[in-house]
């Protein structure tokens, strides 16, 4: 049975219907991309095999073969072999999966003058015969066009485990195997229109979730002196985006997904690796403390990233680290520009870091992210000093940049150590750079909140003096020895504060204007484009377990 995972569809049956205008388009320009690029991408290839595993206990995998199914054909489809070649796709499936795809071969000769080939296999078959005839279809292929021998592109980190039997036949072939990840990752770097909404979807929903779920809940944690753990923000966080109703966001849970388990981290304990858990240790909101938070979602597939980092009662360290990774982030974004390497973009940030904090530079995280798409990291994308590849329109980055391992030397010693991130999804248009998790604010006046009553009674304007910016609430202690302001009195200013800057950000949108801009950036929207997110005309999407 299907579920909403990867995309998967709830229903079965009628459901699953492939729609063959994009599968038509998309099958095109693969056809064409393999052409054009076959030495540079694909090796020199005479045909390409690809095999989608069986369904595993992990469904937040990420595979290129995974990727390649629900790009072309809008599903996944497991235990599916598909092998293209210039004028043939051999496709190896169960009878329902071929039932589906039946309905594709008028479209695939329609599009690229190419027959599809279902070789259908019995239930409790594993397809072996069927696979000798693809074989086979290989080596005629070759022959026609003068090759002695073929050359088989394949994905070679995912083929020894996928599949023995057929792993196993490509083996004992004799063929030039070749690894085509390279070519997959160019094929899915530029994204239709089609792509990008589902995009803009999953970010509307990433957003809405940090901005109206996490943050509320972790000023409610913190207004109250509650104790929770990491791993219990975690499993609530993602209850939230598997049920968008619960932030107003009008998506049917079945086309949603987590990318990952969400991530909460505190107490000098940090991991800015994108494999990061939240452990089980009680979330830490003493004086200094840094609180990072990262949530991604996907809609019909398609995945969103955000990174945003908390700071409590911050040491001047540390908000200057943040100013300073602030002003990095955004050279990154505004660096992201079609006909750029992305090299360039990571030494935007490094050229900050150096010039405001030359001793922070060695705490820089190697990455500034990585493209995002069907695959939640797509590694040819890297934004790292070595990645010469050109930034094209259509692209979309996670850009992801943090300092690990800072020391504040004031603090006590659990907050010593500690490390800042910041993550956005970023569309890359011809004219502007779209940052669509920009709702979700990540200037310092709405992350750093001031708690300590005694400091602000000594230095009114402390946090202002060394940070330029405005606490959240300023003037209040949740722990104060003498509990002269009551927790009620606290919240109720805190809520009055929180709705003062929804009416201004508000006014902001409506005026067209916003609060997070830089050059060629488009990072604030319209009233009328977040009602355009929240109201969807959504169909299918999903996963054939047959």
């Amino acid at each position: 049975m299907a579920d909403h995972r990867n995309g998967k569809a709830s229903a079965a049956g009628s459901a699953y219907a492939i729609d063959l205008n994009t599968s038509q388009t998309r099958l095109k320009t693969f056809y064409k991309h393999w052409d054009e690029s076959r030495k540079d991408l694909w090796g020199s290839s005479d045909a390409i095999a690809v095999a989608c595993p069986p369904r595993s206990d992990d469904d937040l995998r990420y595979l290129k073969s995974t990727a390649l199914f629900l790009w072309l054909l809008g599903f996944e489809f497991p235990e599916t072999i598909m092998v293209f070649t210039k004028k043939q796709i051999h496709i190896l499936c169960s009878q329902k999966k071929a039932l589906i795809l039946e309905s594709v071969k008028k479209s695939a000769r329609k599009s690229v003058g190419v027959e599809i080939v279902l070789h259908v296999k019995a239930k409790n078959d594993d397809g072996t015969s069927f696979m000798d005839a693809i074989i086979r279809a290989i080596r005629v292929q070759s022959k026609s066009d003068g090759h002695d021998s073929s050359t088989v592109g394949h994905i070679a980190r995912e083929e020894p485990k996928l599949l023995d039997a057929w792993a196993e036949k490509l083996k004992n072939s004799k063929f030039n195997m070749v690894d085509v990840a390279n070519g997959f990752s160019a094929l899915f770097s530029s994204k239709s229109n089609e792509e990008v909404t589902s995009i803009k979807r999953a970010a509307y929903l990433t957003t809405s979730v940090m901005k109206n779920f996490v943050v509320t809940k972790l000023e409610n944690v913190i207004d109250e002196e509650k104790k929770i753990l990491h791993s219990t923000l975690m499993e609530e966080t993602e209850k939230v985006i598997l049920e968008p109703s619960k932030v107003n966001c009008k998506l049917k849970a079945d086309n949603v997904d987590i990318c990952y388990p969400p991530i909460f981290q505190s107490g000098g304990k940090f991991n800015l690796k994108p494999s990061a858990v939240s452990n089980d240790e009680a979330l830490y909101y003493d004086s200094a403390s840094v609180i990072i938070c990262a949530v991604g979602a996907r809609y019909k597939s398609y995945c969103s990233n955000i990174g945003r980092t908390f700071l409590i009662d911050a040491d001047p360290i540390q908000s200057k680290a943040y100013e300073v990774l602030l002003k990095a982030h955004e050279a990154v974004i505004g660096s992201l520009k079609p006909g750029k390497k992305l090299s360039a973009a990571y030494q935007a940030a490094v050229s900050v870091v150096e010039k405001d904090a030359p001793d922070m530079v060695s705490c820089l995280t190697k990455s500034a992210g990585t493209g995002i798409g069907i695959e939640f990291r797509e590694s040819g994308l890297n934004i790292n000093a070595k990645n010469d590849q050109i930034v094209k329109e259509g692209m979309v980055f996670n850009v992801s940049l943090g300092f690990q391992n800072l020391q504040c030397e004031n603090s006590k010693s659990k907050n010593k150590g500690f490390s800042l991130l910041l993550a956005d999804t970023v569309i890359i248009n011809k004219d502007k750079t779209e940052v669509v998790t920009s709702m979700s604010s990540k200037a310092l006046k709405d992350v750093a909140y001031s708690f300590n009553e005694d400091e602000e009674e000594e230095k009114p304007k402390s946090k202002a003096d060394h940070s330029g910016a405005e606490a959240l609430m300023s003037n209040t202690t949740l722990r104060s020895d003498n509990h002269e302001i009551s927790k009620e009195e606290l919240r109720r200013q805190h809520q009055a504060e929180l709705a003062r800057q929804n009416n201004e950000e508000t006014a902001r949108r409506l005026a067209g204007g916003g609060n997070e801009t830089g050059d060629n950036r488009s990072s604030s929207r319209s009233s009328a484009e977040l009602v355009a997110y929240k109201n969807i005309n959504e169909e299918g999407g999903g996963s054939l377990y047959y």
